[in-house]
C-alpha cells in the first residue's frame, strides 16, 4: 500500500492499494522423457477445478467426483493426442523414404 499525506493537517492526498495474485506455480520434473498424459491431465485439472477446504463435505465429495472425471477426460484426449501426433510424423516419414525410422514411431 502507498500512503501519501498532506503534512498540514494530517489528511489523505491519495491512497493507492495495489493487489497481485500471480497462483501457485508448478514444478515439475522428469527423467529422460517428456510428460505422459496423466502428468499433464493433473497438472491441467487441478487449473480447472479448485476446491476449498471450508467447502462443506458434501459440495466438496461432489467437487472431487467431478474433478477426478474432467482428469480421466482429459488423459483419454492427451493419450489421442499423443497417438495422432505419431501417425503424423510417421506418415511424414514414411512419405519422404525413412521407413525405418518410421517404423520406430510407430512402436512407441
Amino acid at each position: 500500500m502507498i500512503l501519501i499525506e498532506q503534512d498540514k493537517e494530517d489528511e489523505q492526498l491519495f491512497n493507492v492499494n495495489i493487489e497481485s495474485n500471480v497462483g501457485t506455480p508448478t514444478v515439475v520434473t522428469t527423467t529422460d522423457r517428456g510428460m505422459n498424459a496423466e502428468e499433464w491431465a493433473e497438472l491441467a485439472v487441478n487449473r480447472i477445478v479448485a476446491i476449498s477446504m471450508d467447502a462443506p463435505m458434501p459440495l466438496r465429495e461432489q467437487a472431487l467426483a467431478y474433478k477426478e472425471h474432467i482428469k480421466a477426460l482429459l488423459i483419454d484426449y492427451f493419450t489421442k493426442v499423443a497417438k495422432s501426433e505419431r501417425v503424423t510424423i510417421k506418415t511424414l516419414l514414411e512419405k519422404q523414404g525413412h521407413y525405418d525410422v518410421a517404423k520406430n514411431i510407430e512402436d512407441i
